[in-house]
């Protein structure tokens, strides 16, 4: 039973390094300003390893969450498994299979259908911290709890930077750099999936 919760430590952590690693062969790609599906477009050089991760790492996520499923059977278990599901289905599969196209004024039904997969996955991951540390309060598990709370609030902060950048007011201020705030976000999400994958091995 421990094989999956490791594997999907493995998948966390790749999740947040490959694209450092992929950016080195993508000229003029830019972290802070450019999303991560960005790597994934059709224009990208290294568009056939990352949407081929994508796909890959979608689908830990709608299998590795039963773990946590079978360790708690609560309907609020049941719905942060149904979540993780639908980031992974959302963010990671249909994104991987729908490559966007980089230029926005060319969007086509394959970046629309991308786009609204993403935003709806993205969504529902976001509110994976809170439920995590409702269940963890619930439990007792005090320490933990707080920390998936602080998670949560910060990330929710971070996400309304990431759609206000997008706004054309903002264009010359700090919230323009939409790459940064999306990897905080999912940085901060994905901290109380590890701690609690950590916690599955104590």
């Amino acid at each position: 039973m421990k094989a999956p919760v490791f594997i999907w430590i493995l998948t966390l952590f790749i999740d947040d390094l490959l694209p450092f690693l992929l950016a080195r062969f993508y000229p003029c790609y830019s972290h802070k300003m450019m999303a991560l599906s960005v790597l994934g477009s059709r224009q990208s050089p290294v568009r056939w390893v990352y949407n081929t991760w994508c796909i890959v790492s979608g689908l830990v996520f709608c299998a590795a969450p039963y773990l946590l499923y079978q360790e708690n059977r609560t309907e609020l278990a049941l719905v942060l498994w149904i979540l993780l599901a639908i980031y992974g289905i959302g963010c990671e599969v249909i994104s991987g299979l729908c490559p966007l196209n980089e230029k926005r004024e060319d969007e086509d039904v394959i970046t629309k259908i991308h786009g609204g997969a993403s935003a709806f996955g993205f969504m529902a991951l976001l509110f994976v911290p809170l439920l995590l540390a409702i269940l963890q309060l619930q439990k007792d598990q005090l320490v933990i709890g707080v920390l998936s709370l602080a998670c949560f609030s910060v990330a929710f902060l971070f996400f309304c930077f990431f759609i206000m950048g997008e706004k054309a007011k903002f264009a010359q201020s700090v919230l323009r750099y939409g790459g940064l705030w999306q990897r905080l976000v999912l940085a901060l999400c994905y901290v109380p999936i590890l701690i609690w994958c950590f916690c599955f091995f104590i």
